[in-house]
């Protein structure tokens, strides 16, 4: 047999075998995560653990739990990366977007691809999207690459832990970017004022909203439109900008809150929105009962429905994962990403937040080890006719 050959099959095999040892490990590192393997230890951190033993960068890790968390849901893509079938770039980016319904089009649309291929592919895509779907900008990711030096990185690290210690381990990459850029862009003092200011369209006609950022106009998701309208200063045509909350009001809860997050455990306040527990859209008024301070981390949790608050200021503010424990307390987190799934699912269907709220209490009890996001979506738009029609009511 031609050199050539054989140094080819053994490129073939190498690659099927690292496939297949990048899946082992991410179900490791799971496991080692909801056994707190790092706590029996003493370590400081999961990150820790995981540089320690794995040798992975925090960065790395994060990846790759968050892939093992998504192949529970979606077998079928498990199973190529198991066999080697795909490659674990190419699953990684495919565990973005694919669910248990589309993940059989997603595997079939990125076998023979290049990696690159793979990210054009799943770029602008969301869950529940088909292959042949077209883009949407606001889905589209941004990659930012730097070279720094020691001292640089160094430093960028003590900030990483520093955050993870006010937000908790589970803070991305993303989330932390975001945090910092805040922090930077902080603008008055005043706490009757929001904490800065950013140009944001919102079409009237199409509910999307656009973003601008040194001079570039970027679609963003629905959630964040939703999250900046909380806290908004508008500009109208011919008329100075106004602020939504009143600047005493805003002052009232930012002070009775120590300007820290009102999150159990969470002390970060360089940066804060107020929040309306009943959203303006839906009714909400600047009652300062049911107004609370939220990090930005927090306040986007609240959006996207993997945190829910209930009570008021006078009878205490009350914080939940989406499976009804309660904040800080080791969540079923099967049960939690599911209904976080289904509650992204029925407002983009157009039910309003309380509604969404209202169909997780009816499907939360149904939601066990053998149920699927299709099963508990199905369960959602059963019970909804129920919540619509207490609604017109």
């Amino acid at each position: 047999m031609d050199e050539w050959v054989l140094a080819h099959h053994e490129v073939v095999s190498v690659g099927k075998a690292r496939a297949q040892h990048e899946h082992a490990l991410a179900k490791a590192l799971l496991r080692a995560l909801r056994a707190d393997c790092w706590k029996v230890l003493g370590l400081g951190s999961f990150f820790e653990y995981a540089e320690r033993f794995a040798g992975l960068s925090p960065r790395q890790t994060e990846e790759r739990l968050r892939v093992a968390a998504a192949l529970s849901e979606l077998s079928e893509l498990d199973a190529a990366l198991a066999a080697g079938r795909l490659h674990c770039s190419a699953v990684r980016e495919l565990s973005r977007v694919a669910t248990p319904q589309t993940q059989s089009a997603w595997i079939q649309a990125a076998l023979g691809k290049t990696m690159r291929e793979v990210e054009e592919l799943t770029s602008g895509h969301q869950p529940g999207d088909a292959p042949e779907d077209p883009a949407r900008p606001e889905a589209r990711r941004h990659r930012i690459v730097v070279d720094l030096s020691a001292e640089t990185y160094a430093t960028f690290r003590d900030a990483q832990a520093q955050l993870r210690r006010e937000h908790g381990e589970r803070l991305s990459e993303d989330e932390m970017l975001l945090l910092m850029s805040r922090t930077i862009l902080a603008g008055p003092g005043d706490a009757g004022t929001s904490s800065y200011q950013i140009q944001m369209t919102l079409c009237q006609s199409c509910g999307r909203a656009s973003q601008d950022g040194g001079g570039l106009e970027l679609p963003v998701e629905a959630t964040v439109a939703e999250l900046a309208q909380c806290d908004a200063q508008r500009l109208r045509p011919g008329q100075r900008a106004a602020q939504d909350i009143p600047p005493a009001i805003r002052r009232e809860v930012v002070r009775r809150h120590h300007h820290c997050c009102a999150v159990s455990g969470c002390r970060h306040g360089t940066w804060v929105d107020v929040h309306h527990v009943t959203p303006r859209s839906e009714g909400g008024t600047h009652d300062p009962e049911l107004l609370v301070v939220l990090c930005s981390v927090h306040h986007k949790a609240v959006h996207r429905g993997t945190l829910l608050i209930e009570g008021t200021y006078s009878t205490g503010f009350r914080f939940y994962h989406t499976d009804g424990s309660p904040y800080g307390v080791a969540a079923d987190a099967h049960a939690a990403g599911l209904l976080a799934d289904v509650f992204q699912a029925v407002r983009h269907a157009g039910f309003k937040e309380h509604e969404a709220r209202r169909i997780l209490d009816l499907v939360r009890p149904h939601v066990g080890p053998g149920v699927g996001l299709a099963d508990a979506v199905r369960l959602a738009f059963r019970v909804s006719r129920e919540v619509t029609t207490l609604a017109t009511h």
